[in-house]
């Protein structure tokens, strides 16, 4: 069941929100239950045949999971760690095996000449967002900073369907918390106001922008790979579109679920943040995709990162030798995992290595920088930070890289990105005079649109910045301003507008429903 959907907007929403308040006035654990099983009808409305396996992932991990928060609580470490790595081969071996076994057998048998027969397995839909979830609660159980509750609450928590499908990744400590006040499931219309608002912007930023540029999309990447005389404008129009594509899309996606989070009186943390004004990659992915990134730099990074810069000080290491086994190493495993999180294919394999790389050469930068920094301080000379033309220039590259590899990220092979960068790079000609599919007015307007959105106006947790959008708001409040500051308030304008942008997102729907991209990952 989409989001955007007639059957989502005006069928399981208003009776999933009647059950949830209308047993709440009676039993906060009716709610709950009702809550979590509509929930689950949710994932299986889309193929009923993987709900056997989130309710065994749930059940699971509540079991795992419970085991280490006692043997945490007896402070028996032993078991901690062997009820932790029971967990984590379970919770991964699974992922591993129904995302990356086709890919493996496939690689295996054209490298090594083997002949697995592995017959195609079916991806579960949202088996990355789920799985991860749980992990992270394991892991935070182990760390003493997940506490026992009932299997319904962390049944609700696991199985919550705003963010069931396509996140945000969330952790114990911003959900169940929540769940356990005394007013959650009571009717607050102020929620309810807040959360369809959200809800409106993300299915405009879906409908209206993200869905009119996803019919291009193919067409350009089809002419920006054609042997036969490709223009370089069309290399360049299917990059640009396909990233503006993908940044609504999935800014649409996040704001909907927070929305609907919010609707039932829940705050989400922020998964997506205004990414294409970072002057830098490192900020660009602190803001795309925040809680997966937040997941990697907790679960991955951090681990791999100490231990390598305890053995960096053991060796005495220091200068760039240091960067390199401290900071480099660890940066570049970690966004390879991204991008083979992403999906099974060597497309997302390179889609990792390219931004594992432009991390490390982003790292080394600033740590060229800190020791100019110290260099000259020793002289009596402060280096002033980046602004004006130089800050345009970073910004410049940073948006250049992420298209080039959303380029890879959308292309079915490898060798079709290098073919289109080869288009966009003019290296197959400029032939201007080719005709290029879809290229007219309203492409220009649509992408002309989209870009002056992304620059100059505030994101929608902005806009809604007085009504404390997101569990972690206080972070970002600060953190890429606009010069155009447009706050929403419950005026008779402001209920007109949000009217006018609900109306027009559920108007688009009738064109089609197109599945939110990060539904394949």
């Amino acid at each position: 069941m989409l989001f955007n959907s007639f059957i989502f907007i005006f069928g399981f929403l208003p009776v999933a929100l009647i059950a949830t308040y209308g047993i709440g006035r009676f039993s906060q654990w009716g709610a709950k239950l009702a809550l979590t099983m509509l929930s689950l009808g949710f994932y299986a409305w889309w193929r009923p045949v993987h709900l056997p396996l989130l309710l065994g992932s749930i059940v699971f991990n509540f079991l795992v999971g419970d085991r280490i928060q006692r043997a945490q609580a007896a402070q028996r470490k032993t078991a901690v760690k062997a009820w932790l790595a029971f967990g984590l081969l379970v919770d991964i071996g699974m992922l591993g095996w129904f995302k990356y076994a086709n890919f493996v057998a496939s690689t295996a048998d054209a490298t090594l000449g083997t002949d697995f027969n592995l017959e195609r397995i079916a991806l579960p839909l949202a088996i990355s967002f789920f799985t991860f979830q749980k992990i992270a609660y394991l892991i935070d159980s182990a760390r003493g900073e997940a506490q026992r509750m009932s299997f319904l609450d962390f049944s609700l928590f696991a199985a919550f369907f705003p963010q069931l499908i396509a996140g945000p990744i969330v952790h114990y400590k911003e959900i169940v918390p929540q769940l356990a006040k005394a007013h959650f499931a009571r009717l607050n219309w102020s929620d309810i106001g807040v959360g369809l608002v959200i809800f409106a912007i993300g299915l405009f930023k879906k409908t209206v922008i993200a869905d009119t540029l996803s019919p291009l999309v193919e067409p350009l990447f089809g002419a920006a790979t054609s042997a036969s005389n490709p223009s370089v404008i069309a290399g360049w129009l299917a990059a640009t579109t396909f990233t503006l594509q993908l940044y609504f899309d999935f800014s649409g996606y996040s704001d909907m679920a927070i929305g609907l989070g919010r609707m039932f009186g829940v705050k989400l943390p922020l998964n997506f943040h205004s990414p294409l004004r970072a002057a830098n990659i490192s900020d660009y992915w602190r803001r795309w995709h925040m809680t997966l990134q937040r997941f990697i730099v907790d679960y991955i990074f951090q681990p791999l990162a100490m231990p390598l810069n305890r053995f960096a000080a053991e060796r005495g290491l220091s200068g760039w030798s240091q960067f390199l086994v401290g900071v480099a190493v660890p940066s570049f495993v970690t966004f390879v995992a991204v991008g083979i999180w992403h999906g099974a294919g060597w497309t997302f394999v390179t889609f990792g290595i390219m931004h594992a790389s432009y991390i490390c050469i982003n790292e080394a930068w600033r740590e060229r920088r800190k020791n100019r920094r110290k260099t000259l301080r020793k002289q009596g000379i402060k280096l002033a930070d980046p602004k004006g033309l130089e800050r345009a220039g970073y910004h410049v590259i940073t948006l250049l890289a992420v298209v080039f590899g959303n380029v890879m990220f959308r292309a079915a092979t490898v060798g079709d990105a290098v073919s289109i960068w080869a288009t966009m790079a003019g290296l197959k000609g400029l032939n201007l005079a080719s005709v290029v599919p879809g290229f007219d007015g309203e492409l220009v307007a649509i992408i002309t649109i989209a870009t002056l959105i992304i620059a100059f106006m505030p994101n929608t947790q902005q806009i809604m910045r007085r009504f404390d959008p997101a569990c972690n708001w206080s972070e970002w409040a600060d953190v890429a301003p606009t010069r155009l500051r447009l706050t929403w308030a419950p005026t008779l304008a402001g209920l007109a507008l949000a009217g006018v942008v609900l109306f027009i997102g559920v108007m688009f729907i009738q064109r089609g429903q197109a599945v939110f991209l990060y539904f394949n990952f």
